[in-house]
């Protein structure tokens, strides 16, 4: 017997040092494809962040942003490009000096004398050539047009990280209020369980008074209401669980290889500090990354608006090519070889309205992030205050109903001391007892709630990504703390 007991306290050690060790390098995550069975709140973030596919969907939208960006900066640099030609025609009527010499002379210093019948096959009349060259272009000046686009491609590629960190945002939020979600259950199913047996002693109790003619069968059948109410509470306690179970697992990003069950390490919050309301939204309009993505999709628009106004105007070249040119019958080739050079201008001058169109089109849609940019601030005022209001409401639950809980403890203590001195019933004592587990009941929701609002006020002021990830969307190796965080518990 003592053999067992040792192996299974060595068992429960390990399995304490691993579940430590592995919150200790969140980073480790990575290489895992389930959470520990011991899990704590911070395990379960980083495991979400490091496995939610919609956060990798988001990190892909990024690099297509980021791509958008190079492929605008590929028209500052030079275009190189190759090509090949091969044809057959006729060399010209009466091999006229206009036809075929000096058509091509300025650009290839050709003459017909000098290759005489270019390629010409007394048999089939037709002339056979061969082309291969080099060329490559180069903008001068566009008046800004691919400086804007540009510009504009950086700030969508800005808006598309806040667009990663507000996923991440949402996935700490799910995670936190699912993990707590579970302890409110568990607690719950424990203080059911005990307040069914509590029903049961009732119901057995009021059925012995009532058939000895000491209680009427309105008491009996309101003490067996109470009873079926008990088990309908710890039967939808019990499924509850199971389906807060599975959103922790769907919060950490798990499919088929989700857990049924996890041994949770972490509690709700408890304590609130006061913070100023104000500082808060302060706070808030700051750092959420929703309101950063809108005002950087408002400085994309304004860059691309310009970038559309600057194609009223023209685009200047440069090019340049060298290449060969070859008789296929007579094997002859022009050397040195035919090049070209020179500058080249595009001016638009009738388009049929589609630059403007194009510039209004971007115009509307600035003016469309800016509205919603003011309507973003609005809203996290809104936010932060109802989740401000909220904490502060769950403090005064949880200072009530820890009083609530203490009377309760008196009450049950005085109704003991009482049922010893045949002063009062056993039904009465275990009333008493089912009065606590009621107070110990709202006391664990009170909790719970003050944990997800606390959640939820830190997820509207925009405090909590910060300490998970970084600024560039990358996940940390383990958590920092900002500096609200001494005035805003976990």
């Amino acid at each position: 017997m003592n053999l067992h007991r040792i192996l299974f306290l060595i068992t429960l050690i390990v399995l304490e040092c691993s579940g430590f060790s592995w919150a200790a390098d969140p980073a480790s995550q990575k290489n895992l494809d389930r959470p520990p069975k011991v899990l704590g709140l911070n395990d379960a973030i980083f495991f979400g962040l490091t496995h939610h596919p919609k956060i990798f969907m988001f990190r892909h939208q990024v690099q297509k942003a980021k791509a958008a960006v190079q492929i605008a900066n590929a028209h500052f640099l030079p275009n190189v490009g190759a090509g090949a030609m091969f044809g057959a025609g006729e060399p010209g009527v009466g091999n006229r000096v206009f036809n075929n010499a000096y058509a091509y002379s300025g650009f290839l210093p050709v003459t017909y004398g000098v290759l005489g019948p270019y390629g010409h096959n007394a048999n089939l009349s037709m002339a056979q050539t061969a082309m291969a060259s080099l060329g490559v272009t180069q903008l001068l000046y566009d008046f800004g047009k691919y400086e804007h686009l540009t510009r504009s491609r950086k700030e969508l590629t800005k808006a598309s990280v806040d667009n990663l960190l507000t996923r991440d945002a949402w996935v700490i939020l799910q995670v936190k209020e699912a993990y707590y979600h579970v302890i409110l259950d568990r607690k719950l199913i424990e203080v059911y369980q005990k307040n069914l047996e509590q029903r049961q002693m009732v119901r057995d109790l009021t059925r012995s008074l009532y058939r000895a003619n000491y209680k009427s069968r309105l008491d009996y059948d309101l003490a067996v209401v109470d009873l079926e109410k008990a088990k309908a509470l710890l039967v939808n306690e019990q499924n509850d669980l199971e389906s807060q179970i599975a959103r922790l697992n769907e919060a950490m990003g798990l499919g088929k290889k989700s857990r049924k069950n996890y041994r949770l390490k972490d509690k709700a919050p408890e304590n609130f500090v006061p913070v100023p309301l104000e500082e808060l939204i302060s706070t808030g309009v700051q750092k959420r990354p929703e309101l950063l993505s809108t005002t950087h999709r408002y400085h994309a628009g304004v860059e691309k608006t310009a970038s559309e106004k600057a194609k009223h105007y023209p685009y200047i070249s440069a090019f340049g090519n060298y290449g060969y040119l070859g008789n296929m019958v007579t094997g002859q080739s022009y050397s040195p070889g035919l090049w070209t050079g020179g500058a080249m201008i595009n001016v638009p001058i009738y388009t049929g309205g589609m630059i403007r169109g194009m510039v209004a089109r971007a115009r509307e849609a600035t003016l469309t992030s800016q509205y919603h940019e003011q309507d973003w601030r609005i809203r996290i005022r809104l936010q932060v205050t109802q989740a401000y209001d909220r904490v502060r409401a769950d403090a005064a639950d949880i200072v009530a109903y820890t009083k609530a809980v203490k009377e309760a403890k008196l009450a049950l203590l005085l109704a003991n001391k009482k049922y010893e001195a045949n002063l009062i019933s056993i039904v009465q004592l275990t009333l008493a007892e089912v009065y606590l587990l009621d107070a110990e009941a709202s006391l664990a929701l009170a909790e719970y709630h003050m944990g997800v609002d606390q959640a939820a006020l830190r997820f509207t002021t925009g405090i909590d990504y910060p300490e998970y990830v970084t600024m560039t969307g990358q996940v940390r190796d383990s958590q920092v703390k900002t500096s609200l965080d001494s005035r805003i518990p976990q």
